[in-house]
């Protein structure tokens, strides 16, 4: 497992991709550019990145409990609990097969999780990224006031110039943001219809306990 490390000031920030399956593949060209980016400017803060957990990993869905007794679920609890970052960026990858499942409005009732948000409106491209909360058991390790976000970029598109742009343009806005209202601020900005919908699927999980995310 590669580990970028930045010591700078402000609010520590955890970025992780491939935490199971082939995912790595996908996440760690554009987990490589965001570190290359940070390591070129020391005004992006405390910064951790993790390109890829795992290159090649049993599957495991993170929902599941038993995905945090396994190695790469071990590895990425220590490191939350090792760096206690109050932003956590988590960076995964999924199948064209998997999209209706993912953002299915009955997620909640069949998997026991809000269904992601499609980031696409009416002012960008169809490019399929998704966008929501962090599993319910990892969102534990953080306090209410952190901010937790997970992406998930479409594994059949990730060669395309534009998706992994624009996955990096959120990744940016989490590099310079100090504040989660700051982050908020700037996604409300690019994806207003979008976050208003991930905001209200989170606050009605949570029954108002977190605010978002």
């Amino acid at each position: 497992m590669k580990l970028y490390r930045f010591c700078g000031g402000g609010a520590r920030k955890l970025f992780v991709g491939g935490l199971h399956g082939d995912e790595g593949l996908y996440t760690a060209p554009i987990l490589e550019t965001l570190a290359s980016e940070a390591e070129a400017d020391d005004n992006y803060g405390d910064l951790i990145i993790v390109p890829s957990l795992t290159m090649g990993g049993r599957y495991i869905g993170v929902l599941s409990e038993e995905y945090y007794r396994s190695r790469e679920g071990m590895i990425l609890t220590g490191l939350i609990k090792r760096y206690k970052p109050s932003f956590y960026f988590e960076l995964h990858a999924y199948g064209e097969s998997s999209y209706h499942r993912l953002t299915n409005p009955e997620r909640e009732k069949r998997e026991g999780v809000p269904p992601f948000v499609d980031l696409d409106d009416h002012e960008h491209t169809h490019n399929h990224i998704l966008l929501g909360s962090i599993a319910p058991v990892l969102r534990e390790l953080f306090s209410a006031g952190d901010f937790c976000l997970t992406i998930e970029l479409p594994k059949w598109r990730s060669d395309e110039e534009g998706v992994r742009e624009e996955v990096l343009q959120i990744l940016r806005i989490g590099l310079l943001s100090l504040t989660r209202t700051e982050m908020l601020t700037q996604l409300r900005k690019m994806y207003p219809d979008a976050l208003k919908r991930a905001e209200a699927l989170f606050i009605q999980y949570y029954h108002s306990r977190l605010e978002p995310f």
